[in-house]
């Protein structure tokens, strides 16, 4: 059994914010470059108001208190320590089993596992500032309980082994959350309490429980230590799904063949110390979350003192098939001089009959309408190596492993070829398109003529298409390498991340061009001249490319003939880069990181006393170092990003040491 609590002050807010919480995303996105932030850490004058720098128009209010307010800024010292939140977690784990010898053949147990995590917590907006001040607090509960009963069988028959089992599984999962938040402002200044909302509060209540129950049965067969044979068997029901269709079945047979048992050469296996071959193939289910069954009823907040509700947006026709996922995978296992070990895998997994809801005609009274439909077909390869270069007082082990993974779509519902995913500002989108890899970003992309010049307008700003195709997000291959290294009790262990390719889009470049905020927004044109200063100054950018079609200046027609407008830089950095949205903000993910390091000491065993066998001493640094990552001249750790395809305005990476002690007893 173990248990965790965690309480956490003054988290700071993250993505792409309209209220000014996120103090990363304004430093990166829209803030002033040339503040004094030390002036402004006293941003409060003596009778409690706040200071500003950006104030209103004296002239259009004879009110100071509405012309000296804050009018698109807030001081980031004002939002840290009083926009806060809090938060407080407790997680208990828990495992109670029993085992029975029956004879030296068969054998019972049973388990029951508990794992429970507790939340509460608050936020704050203080009085005075550009929000509207208030206060939230919410509470959950989230558990789950296993309850799994087996009966187990083992026996040699000469040559022969068998190794098997049945058995049973109940899981039970339970949500319950309740929010509350102020509306209308706080009745008395920063009086944190729902009690002091001015008009009725919103709450939010959300609540499910989910049950499973399974039957399995598992069998390995054995012959001379090596050739293997495994098989497996599961049934599921599911109380997500419909009556008539909650029970799903899947099976998995898998063997392998540890071919270097059947040679006796000696030189052999002093170069090949032990080789195994392996191939599986498996089925798996998969169900939904609960009530997406039949279309919801939601509750939504009242329309003045009248309770409301309203249909669900998504069309459910109540009769949902489970999920099917086919796996097929060979592999094999190779150890070299009894110093290196080679593991390669080769998988391919077919995604049927997936849960989707698709868009529809909003005339129908839906926005979506949910479907089993589609087959996604994921292949790719694993590898890891492993050794011991050195051994004895000094030793030395190291590990490095080596993925790439593509999927592609391969059909989706009949007459749909493409299924959007999500989206993002400026006409960004993630969708999985038949044929084409999972994952890809569409958007604007500047048009260009059929010898790929870009197309611009008598203005100079050039012309773009939509709906245009830049990439996938999955990344080319990812990996690790492990370090340990240890000299009589001394221990110093590493490691590093790395991926390459994949394609992610990011506000903070964005915006960080568009406002003129990162440094290469600063800089020369083609006649030496700062490019800030107006066009009609000898300033501004000229973007290569030639007049479109039909363009005329100044009554001459110039179409096909090079561009000569020059644009003001504000426009070129960000009208028409928006307008080349997904090349010009989609970042390469790739990265090399330094992940984690702890120098260790192993204590003398003098001074452990008999009940403890070993204990050993460390300092470590977890994610300490990003190496290099073309994202990271824009601030942005491309392996921590809040959402798999995008960006929206990233916190500062964390860099956390500490001191670690580990006991065996």
């Amino acid at each position: 059994m173990s248990f965790t609590s965690n309480r956490q002050e003054g988290r700071p807010q993250e993505g792409y914010r309209l209220d000014g919480l996120n103090v990363t995303q304004n430093f990166n996105q829209w803030f002033q470059r040339q503040l004094d932030f030390g002036r402004l850490k006293n941003y409060r004058n003596p009778d409690g108001s706040l200071q500003s720098w950006n104030i209103g128009d004296p002239n259009g209010t004879g009110n100071p208190d509405l012309y000296l307010a804050p009018q698109y800024w807030d001081s980031p010292y004002f939002v840290i320590n009083e926009n806060y939140g809090t938060s407080n977690s407790n997680r208990l784990v828990g495992n109670l089993g029993l085992n029975y010898k029956f004879n030296d053949n068969f054998s019972w147990q049973s388990f029951a596992r508990m794992s429970q995590r507790n939340t509460e917590g608050d936020f704050r907006i203080a009085s005075g500032g550009l929000n509207t001040d208030g206060y939230s607090i919410y509470q959950n509960t989230v558990r789950e309980m296993n309850y799994e009963s087996n009966l187990l069988y083992k026996r040699v028959f000469g040559d022969f082994s068998v190794d098997a089992l049945v058995g049973g599984n109940i899981r039970r999962n339970y949500l319950s959350e309740l929010s509350e938040e102020t509306q209308g402002g706080l009745s008395f200044p920063n009086a944190f309490d729902i009690a002091y909302s001015i008009a009725r509060p919103l709450i939010d209540r959300d609540y499910s429980k989910q049950t499973v129950r399974s039957i399995y049965s598992r069998a390995s067969f054995g012959y001379k230590s090596f050739l293997f044979i495994d098989a497996t068997a599961r049934n599921d029901w599911s109380s997500t799904l419909p009556v008539e269709n909650n029970s799903y079945l899947y099976p998995s047979i898998g063997g392998s063949f540890v071919f270097t048992e059947l040679i006796n050469s000696d030189a052999f296996k002093n170069v090949l110390t032990s080789g195994k071959l392996r191939a599986s193939w498996a089925q798996v289910g998969a169900d939904l979350a609960p009530y997406r069954v039949f279309t919801a009823i939601d509750n939504e907040p009242p329309y003045g003192s009248t309770p409301s509700a309203q249909i669900g947006n998504e069309y459910r026709t109540g009769k949902i098939k489970p999920a099917l996922t086919t796996s097929r995978e060979i592999g094999t296992d190779l150890r070299f001089f009894n110093v290196v070990g080679l593991e390669f895998t080769y998988y391919q997994d077919d995604n049927e009959n997936q849960i989707l809801s698709l868009n529809i005609d909003p005339a129908t009274g839906f926005s979506t309408y949910q479907i089993n439909a589609g087959k996604i077909q994921r292949k790719g390869i694993e590898a890891a190596i492993t050794a011991t270069p050195l051994r004895g007082d000094f030793t030395w082990d190291v590990a490095l492993n080596f993925g790439r993974n593509r999927s592609e779509i391969v059909e989706l519902a009949d007459g749909l070829q493409t299924y959007l995913a999500s989206t993002q500002r400026n006409d960004t989108r993630l969708e999985h398109r038949v044929g084409k890899e999972w994952g890809m970003l569409v958007g604007r992309m500047w048009q260009r003529d059929e010898q790929g010049r870009v197309l611009v307008g008598s203005n100079g700003i050039p012309l773009y298409e939509i709906n245009k195709e830049r990439g996938t997000i999955q990344p080319d291959f990812t990996g690790g390498l492990f370090n340990n290294i240890s000299y009589k009790g001394i221990s110093l262990a590493f490691s590093f991340d790395f991926q390459q390719g994949g394609l992610f889009h990011s506000l903070t470049k964005l915006y960080g061009y568009g406002t003129g905020l990162h440094e290469n927004t600063v800089g020369v044109n083609d006649k030496g001249n700062d490019w800030r200063d107006f066009p009609s100054n000898g300033g501004g950018i000229l973007i290569p490319g030639v007049y479109a079609p039909g363009t005329k200046i100044s009554g001459e027609d110039v179409s096909g003939k090079p561009n000569e407008t020059y644009i003001p830089a504000r426009t070129y950095f960000y009208t028409s880069l928006q307008r080349d949205n997904i090349n010009a903000n989609v970042i390469d993910g790739s990265y090399l990181k330094l992940r984690e390091v702890r120098l260790g000491y192993e204590l003398p065993k003098s001074v452990l006393g008999s009940m403890i066998k070993s204990a050993n001493l460390g300092l470590m640094v977890s994610n300490a170092w990003l190496i290099s990552a073309p994202a990271k001249e824009f601030g942005i750790d491309p392996s921590e990003l809040e959402n798999t395809w995008y960006e929206g305005g990233q916190l500062s990476s964390t860099r956390t040491m500490g001191v670690n002690l580990r006991v065996r007893l």
